[in-house]
């Protein structure tokens, strides 16, 4: 019998810098501390991995023009020029230079609104500014327009083809099994693609709007999914924000409001109790089958558990970490968080199934 085929995909979250970077140095970096934490890993992943770029214009020399960017990379000039008209050091720098314009008022420094510390509402001002800036508009702006047809669409069309062109030369083997580390709006990407895979009964909105080529080997991959010679197998979530992203579908919302549970095989796991036991964190057997192992800060702003809103919970495993202090610094800590290493190589490890 032919050893499976194991297929390590990573997908990254928002961008909430202006002016993003390839997210290749994150992917290397995890690629890098998994092998040392467990060296078999590399011949469990001969192919190393897929490593997917999506939502935003990378520098480059000399600057394109806006035509020849993908709409998803359009993001990022649109939410700095957003930025760049809104930010409130902007608007009060428009004061200063017209101060007489009654259709620009601002409070006075004086004005303490009953707050009994002066130097309260600058404080709180400047770190409510920061974070309305870095996470909310080049941070949920991005989870705003996957949340939107269009963003959904282009969105999907860049990280599905992207994985999808490099699954072609698999096409043949009669086992794959597919490994995805997500982070933060990664991780609704992957829970998407993994749906459309391998949910029973649906058909994929993206086989009806994706281009011709790519349509066609994601109906490919999807047979292959429904008789098993494509299977889950395992799901890294980093700062999910899965709760959130019920709320774009009514079935859902229909479901969630009835209080049932959603179903965890829609997405490839397993009934537990197939495929053997799985290494814990501290890399020592232990009963059970976790296929998803979900990691998050609560000091991260934008990550929230998930594993509670899914039956099957003896496949699924949630783990509390520390990766900052601040909001921001919680959020895109994950990548490098010795407890996500180790608890990312144990279970790529134990669902390798060599």
């Amino acid at each position: 019998m032919s050893k499976p085929v194991n297929l390590l995909v990573m997908v990254h979250g928002m961008s909430p810098e202006p002016q993003p970077v390839a997210p290749d140095g994150l992917y290397e970096g995890l690629w890098r501390s998994l092998l040392a934490e467990n060296p078999e890993l590399e011949q469990q992943f001969p192919h190393g991995y897929i490593g997917v770029s999506w939502g935003h214009e990378l520098p480059q020399e000399p600057m394109p023009q806006l035509i020849e960017l993908r709409p998803d990379e359009c993001l990022t000039r649109a939410q700095n020029f957003i930025n760049e008209r809104t930010s409130y050091e902007k608007i009060k720098a428009a004061n200063a230079s017209d101060p007489n314009n009654p259709n620009n008022q601002l409070l006075g420094v004086s004005s303490r609104r009953g707050i009994d510390f002066p130097w309260f509402t600058p404080v709180v001002r400047n770190l409510v500014g920061r974070l309305r800036e870095e996470m909310l508009i080049r941070g949920v702006g991005d989870a705003i327009y996957y949340g939107s047809r269009d963003g959904e669409f282009h969105i999907r069309r860049a990280v599905y083809g992207q994985v999808l062109g490099q699954l072609d030369r698999f096409v043949d083997e009669p086992e794959v099994r597919l490994h995805l580390v997500g982070h933060s709006l990664g991780v609704t990407v992957t829970h998407d693609f993994l749906y459309g895979l391998f949910a029973p009964d649906h058909r994929p909105g993206y086989c009806q709007q994706g281009d011709d080529a790519d349509a066609t080997r994601f109906e490919r991959w999807r047979m292959k999914a429904q008789t098993g010679e494509l299977q889950l197998g395992s799901l890294t979530s980093l700062a999910s924000q899965l709760p959130l992203f019920f709320m774009r579908k009514q079935v859902l919302v229909d479901q969630l409001a009835a209080g049932e549970l959603l179903r965890a095989d829609a997405i490839g796991l397993r009934p537990v109790g197939l495929g053997g036991a799985v290494a814990g964190l501290d890399g020592k057997s232990e009963a059970g089958s976790v296929q998803w192992q979900l990691f998050y800060d609560v000091d991260d702003l934008l990550a929230f558990g998930t594993r509670r809103l899914y039956d099957q919970q003896d496949g699924i495993r949630e783990v509390q970490v520390d990766t900052g202090d601040s909001p921001l610094g919680a959020h895109t800590g994950y990548w490098s968080h010795p407890e996500v290493v180790q608890g990312t190589a144990a279970l790529l490890a134990a669902n390798a199934g060599m």
